[in-house]
């Protein structure tokens, strides 16, 4: 049932989905009320909260469907609200949200290359976005491999190319700059690119993260099992959005491992290419019993994970 549902794409799926969120998100809250430890103080915050986290499904759905990153269906969504649903205690905060709505502006340009219409306008606003994002954390810096294996990908490595993404980059740093020279705090501007990192791990030790990764690490690794097998027949397309998930997925990995402040926020960077990953594995699975048995699994562990952790 579940999984007839979900294996077709419609505005209907996205509402049903987004209440499924919602009743996680008010399990959360109400777990988190009881045990005398709220986020949320107010109906206003809930109710901002909930409508930016419906601007990032939006977002996320639109990318997915724009680019054909899946087949005709609304798996993506679905993996990435449980995602959200395993963590959500650590994604309630504005500035987390406001940087992943600014990475998915980012990414909808990324994705957008494999069209090969519009290239250096796409281009200068990934760079741009990208560009926006450093100054809000110079380390996701990282993610301009992800334009560079687009240009390899899609074998558009020219001297423009690889200019016109530094270009857009430059520009919202240079603002940023101007704006502490102007007011002689350049100082500042310096120590804020200042690359240093912990290697303090001992968060995701914690059973309320050890228990949801090493469920999707596992559900990762199985999809890219399944999906290595067929990749080679894939048309150029998918063959190449395909590629691009992993080095999208290496690339979130990274940046997880070398931010400096780890208070579990910094999860939501990997969401989008493990949702992608575990939806194109997920497809490729033949027998609808067992479909629905791991949509009914993943669905009770996002409800009841915050119960026993």
């Amino acid at each position: 049932m579940l999984a007839n549902f979900l294996g077709k794409s419609n505005p209907i799926n996205f509402i049903v989905l987004l209440l499924l969120f919602f009743a996680a998100f008010f399990l959360h809250f109400l777990l988190d009320f009881f045990f005398a430890r709220p986020i949320l103080n107010s109906s206003v915050e809930i109710v901002g909260i909930l409508v930016f986290f419906t601007v990032l499904f939006f977002f996320v759905n639109f990318i997915v469907a724009k680019n054909h990153l899946t087949f005709d269906n609304s798996y993506a969504l679905l993996f990435y609200l449980l995602f959200i649903s395993f963590f959500t205690s650590y994604f309630i905060d504005y500035q987390t949200l406001f940087v992943c709505l600014v990475q998915l502006f980012f990414l909808r340009k990324i994705y957008s290359l494999q069209t090969l219409n519009e290239i250096f306008k796409k281009l200068f606003d990934a760079g741009f976005w990208l560009g926006v994002l450093a100054i809000i954390d110079p380390f996701l810096s990282v993610f301009f491999v992800l334009i560079f294996a687009a240009l390899l990908a899609g074998k558009m490595v020219r001297f423009q190319t690889l200019l016109i993404p530094v270009i857009g980059f430059c520009i919202p740093v240079f603002l940023f700059f101007t704006y502490h020279f102007w007011f002689d705090q350049t100082d500042r501007f310096t120590s804020h690119f200042l690359l240093y990192t912990s290697y303090d791990f001992s968060l995701y030790s914690e059973n309320r993260f050890y228990a949801p990764l090493g469920l999707l690490f596992v559900g990762i690794f199985s999809a890219i099992f399944m999906k290595l097998g067929k990749a080679l027949y894939l048309n150029k397309t998918l063959k190449k959005s395909w590629i691009q998930l992993l080095i999208h997925l290496l690339v979130s990995s990274t940046y997880i491992l070398f931010v400096f402040e780890r208070n579990g926020s910094e999860l939501l960077m990997a969401a989008f290419p493990v949702a992608l990953i575990l939806a194109n594995g997920f497809e490729l699975i033949q027998k609808r019993w067992l479909q629905e048995s791991i949509l009914l699994f993943l669905i009770l562990a996002a409800f009841s994970l915050p119960l026993v952790l």
